[in-house]
């Protein structure tokens, strides 16, 4: 009669229950970076309220002024293995820090963006119901006119050769615009550029 060595075949059992959890935790981590998505940055660029602009008003006049607002919508899908389209992208515009005050509204057509890739898109929008007085006096006393603008769509992920379900998209945005018309950090970006320009050439001069 033979000995059956119960021991080594519970050590063997046991490694191969080691080895099938390790497996499975390595196909679950796997399968979680492959879905996992991460949300389109976005932001508000290049606005320029004329209105607001004191070297094109200086008379003051409310009923010639331009009740126009430019601006450059920036989104950025930072995904290096997945591409994101959008539906419609609605930017909602509002006096101020909360939406008691709507003064306007711009839609983007729906597109599709690269992995890892960037687009820019140029809107304008024709104001109503803007409180200019209030703004102008703001710009006036060195302060700064606040806006609000709401961006959202509905977006999807492609992963390989699929698409996900689609996601709700909400980034809300706020500009703050001084007596020139435009942001103080577009300003600042202006003048580092400059600056940037400026000590470029003098290296090759120097």
């Amino acid at each position: 009669m033979s000995n059956y060595d119960f021991s080594s075949s519970r050590n063997s059992c046991a490694c191969h229950c080691v080895k099938l959890i390790v497996s499975l935790g390595v196909i679950a981590l796997i399968l979680w970076l492959s879905l996992r998505t991460t949300k389109p940055k976005c932001s508000i660029g290049d606005v320029y309220v004329r209105g607001l602009d004191k070297s094109v008003n200086s008379n003051n006049n409310a009923t010639r002024r331009d009740k126009n607002i430019s601006f450059q919508l920036n989104v950025k899908n930072e995904m290096k293995d997945k591409s994101v389209r959008y539906d419609g992208i609605i930017l909602n515009f509002y006096y101020g820090t909360n939406t008691s005050y709507p003064i306007g509204n711009f839609t983007f057509d729906g597109f599709k963006q690269g992995k890892d890739k960037e687009a820019f898109k140029s809107g304008m929008i024709e104001t109503h119901n803007m409180p200019w007085d209030d703004a102008i006096k703001a710009v006036s006393n060195g302060s700064k006119a606040i806006f609000r603008v709401d961006v959202s769509s509905r977006i999807k992920y492609k992963i390989t050769f699929w698409y996900t379900k689609k996601h709700n998209y909400f980034v809300e945005n706020k500009v703050e615009i001084d007596d020139t018309g435009k942001s103080r950090a577009q300003q600042l970006h202006c003048c580092f550029g400059v600056f940037g320009l400026t000590l470029f050439v003098l290296s090759f001069l120097l």
